[in-house]
């Protein structure tokens, strides 16, 4: 599962699963531990030279290695040509140096794909374009990605502290027993992205927020004949933006006729998983927003404009509507302690629906099982887990989250500071934006329940979305693996049918299709493409 690229810039407080269990001092054998008797673990029993293992690693402490000794590649899909602030510390602290081979989402997924096929890849592999059949593809099955339970039980005691939370281990932990990647434990919204709505287009034309699909519309309407951003001219608004890339979540709008599905087309009715892209309510939400865009109220270049341009929109105040993960996404002046100016749009009910769902994405907790892999081109693999593990110590999460220490995070005797980063000059301020410091695509982990000291307090907007919400969502789509011998088959029939589904939402919604005549067809289509046997494989992979 992805949280996407997008966070760049937001500051709310990513607060994570707890710190329960220590890691003793016992050293492990080759049968290992991870939660499943018949498993075998990786064995790490290796020769020393004097204090090193291999003659490269300290087995603990700082640094990892003698500095400059050892370098490790890194790919994933960050921000290309960011000096990202927190490389250069971890450097300092563990001797070890990373090598970055940083592209943008849509360029790494495609590289991956090569480097995998040419046996020309990183040491390390991370980010949000590995997938869960990546894992078992690639690790199970091929063993391009290694093991990694026995590093973590012999060098790495803040990942086994993670593992051993409640439901941890069991999730990261493949059909075979193994662990191929590093764990990434949170505490997460229930709701990741829905709408938000501009309030200061709203108080500029006295509009109260929409609570159903026709005041909705009545809004967009007026936000794009009115001159809502109030700079003279009536016709530059684009009323509504919908997302194309990742975090589209065009689905989930359908909730409010009744079926809110996720961008792979599936839901939670019942406490049965299915698949709801065929349906009429899904049907009835794809019209809905045919006929806004129809009316110019969603802009015209929703479907082909990436993500700067989308950007550059919003900061010039062109968008009235847009789906985000909080406002801080697009208002780049928020301070620590304000609302922003975009409040979210509550769960609309529509003529067809009077009961409207929204669907859940968590209960709280997330925990994301493939964001970072060791590949087998790695020499001395224990090397990059030990730093994996340093980086979970608590200074260094933080100063990836609030940038560094004595800069703009301070620890005094009653906790953690960050400054006003708004008294910073403005070359500063982006150094230290949130998006710069460290890949956000890679994992975190904090103590639940722990929060630096800030006067005033953040808003948290994600909590207000989830109160907001709560009364309509749906239940969670459960975590699964996949069993080996139906991984392959699993991704190809979900790549074929999420590519179509997204290409149809796409034609439909910009009127170069015409979903009432292409409906029938649509649906023999799903079942060409094999939607029976996809929606099978997961329910068998579920149970």
């Amino acid at each position: 599962m992805m949280l996407k690229k997008a966070l760049a810039g937001i500051t709310v407080t990513m607060l994570l699963v707890s710190m329960l269990a220590s890691c003793g001092d016992e050293a492990t054998d080759d049968s290992g531990s991870s939660g499943n008797e018949t498993s075998t673990s990786t064995s790490t029993t290796s020769t020393a030279d004097g204090e090193k293992v291999n003659g490269v690693m300290y087995p603990d402490g700082l640094p990892i290695v003698d500095p400059g000794s050892y370098t490790f590649s890194l790919f994933c899909d960050a921000t290309p040509d960011v000096d990202y602030v927190m490389f250069p510390i971890l450097e300092e602290q563990t001797g070890v140096t990373v090598d970055p081979w940083f592209y943008s989402y849509d360029v790494a997924t495609e590289r991956l794909s090569l480097m995998l096929n040419s046996g020309d890849y990183a040491d390390c592999i991370g980010g949000w374009l590995l997938s869960a059949n990546d894992i078992l593809v690639h690790g199970m099955d091929e063993q391009m990605y290694i093991p990694l339970e026995g590093y973590f039980e012999d060098y790495c005691p803040r990942i086994q502290e993670i593992l051993e939370v409640e439901g941890v281990r069991d999730t990261m932990t493949c059909p075979d027993g193994h662990i191929y990647s590093i764990p990434y434990a949170l505490e997460a919204p229930a709701v990741p992205y829905n709408l938000f709505v501009n309030t200061d287009w709203l108080e500029r034309l006295n509009i109260e927020m929409p609570t159903t699909t026709e005041e909705f519309r009545d809004m967009l309407r007026k936000f794009k004949e009115e001159d809502a951003n109030s700079n003279g001219d009536p016709n530059d608004e684009y009323p509504m933006v919908l997302n194309n890339g990742v975090n589209i979540h065009i689905g989930d709008l359908c909730g409010w006729f009744g079926m809110s599905i996720n961008d792979e087309g599936f839901t939670m009715v019942d406490g049965e998983l299915t698949f709801g892209a065929n349906t009429e309510e899904y049907k009835n939400g794809i019209s809905f927003l045919r006929d806004l865009y129809a009316e110019g109220l969603i802009d015209p270049e929703s479907f082909t404009q990436d993500g700067n341009m989308k950007d550059a929109k919003y900061q010039q105040d062109l968008y009235g509507v847009g789906m985000l993960y909080g406002g801080g996404d697009v208002q780049k002046d928020v301070k620590v302690g304000e609302k922003p100016h975009w409040d979210p749009l509550p769960v609309l009910s529509s003529p067809e629906c009077s009961d409207p769902v929204y669907l859940r994405d968590t209960y709280g907790t997330d925990v994301l099982k493939n964001q970072v892999v060791i590949t087998d081109n790695a020499e001395n693999p224990e090397v990059i887990c030990r730093w994996w593990d340093n980086f979970f110590e608590l200074d260094n999460v933080l100063q990836s989250q609030y940038g560094p220490l004595d800069v703009t995070l301070f620890k005094e005797e009653d906790g953690y500071h960050q400054i006003d980063m708004s008294t910073l000059s403005e070359e500063d301020q982006e150094k230290y934006n949130w998006g710069n410091l460290f890949p956000q695509c890679l994992p975190k982990y904090v103590p639940r329940g722990f929060t630096i000291v800030q006067d005033p307090v953040p808003y948290n907007e994600k909590a207000v979305v989830d109160e907001l919400y709560e009364p309509y969502l749906t239940e969670a789509i459960p975590d699964y693996w996949v069993s080996a011998e139906d991984a392959t088959r699993m991704a190809d029939l979900s790549t074929a049918i999420k590519t179509y589904l997204m290409q149809k939402q796409a034609e439909w919604i910009s009127g170069q299709a015409d979903i009432d005549a292409e409906w029938e067809d649509y649906k023999a289509q799903l079942e060409k493409l094999g939607l029976q046997e996809l929606i099978e494989l997961r329910k068998n992979a579920l149970n």
